[in-house]
């Protein structure tokens, strides 16, 4: 009680002192940016991985979103330093049983397997500075992590996860290079752009695993079977950059 008492004491104050500063000076106040947000850029895509080479022959297409963050090293934006992350599931299986075997069959769950790819890189990019449409290209190094997860989810109009695990893992360094454009959609205070890229992933060795690659036995035990291969994969990305 005390404490909220204070807050609200605290917030009254602070708002009186800033509209007694605005009516002193006798113009709005508004917030300059700092340099670093000046320089900072992001974007969100959603994205498409297609695997290349030996990883097309054990998966398919994934889906999922990416991340990326920009960091000016000029002011016009033409060298800058680019990380990015995602998020793809490539395979997916999902099956109905009961609960428990001593409840019977009156409660089911479903128990679904995800087969999941996070690519990660960063690097230098360098952009074409003016002009409504700015094209870029970047490269870099980097990982990628696979991982396969399991989960159990009631079966009401939740469908919220009771339990979860990661039923097989593995990861490898990898190289990247790529290109793309900006077409720029809000020019005023906060600049707004599409972007178009695409991004190949050089992998190494990694093991993972596809729908089908594990199999329930008896006395709930499971055999894993995983898949081993380079992991080259061609990313292709549409979304919204924020920032110039």
């Amino acid at each position: 009680m005390f404490a909220s008492r204070f807050a609200f004491a605290a917030l009254i104050s602070a708002a009186a002192f800033s509209s007694a500063a605005a009516q002193n000076s006798g113009t709005p106040t508004e917030r300059i940016p700092t340099e670093f947000e000046l320089r900072s850029s992001g974007s969100i895509s959603f994205t498409q991985s297609r695997p290349l080479a030996g990883l097309q022959q054990n998966i398919g297409f994934g889906y999922g979103v990416d991340g990326a963050y920009q960091f000016r090293l000029d002011k016009a934006g033409a060298i800058s330093i680019r990380g990015d992350l995602g998020f793809l599931g490539y395979g997916r299986e999902s099956f109905h049983v009961p609960l428990s075997s001593t409840i019977g069959g009156r409660i089911q769950v479903k128990v679904s397997t995800t087969n999941n790819v996070v690519p990660m890189s960063i690097g230098p990019q360098l952009t074409w500075p003016k002009g409504k449409v700015r094209p870029y290209v970047n490269g870099g190094v980097g990982a990628q992590y696979f991982f396969t997860e399991s989960s159990v989810d009631d079966e009401d109009n939740s469908n919220s996860t009771i339990a979860s695990t990661t039923n097989y893992s593995d990861w490898t360094s990898t190289w990247v290079a790529g290109g793309g454009v900006y077409f720029p959609v809000h020019e005023y205070k906060t600049p707004v752009q599409i972007d178009l890229g695409v991004q190949y992933v050089g992998g190494g060795r990694a093991r993972y695993l596809r729908p089908g690659s594990i199999q329930d036995l008896p006395n709930a035990q499971i055999a894993i079977t995983p898949l081993e291969s380079e992991t080259h994969l061609l990313l292709v990305r549409i979304g919204v950059r924020i920032g110039l």
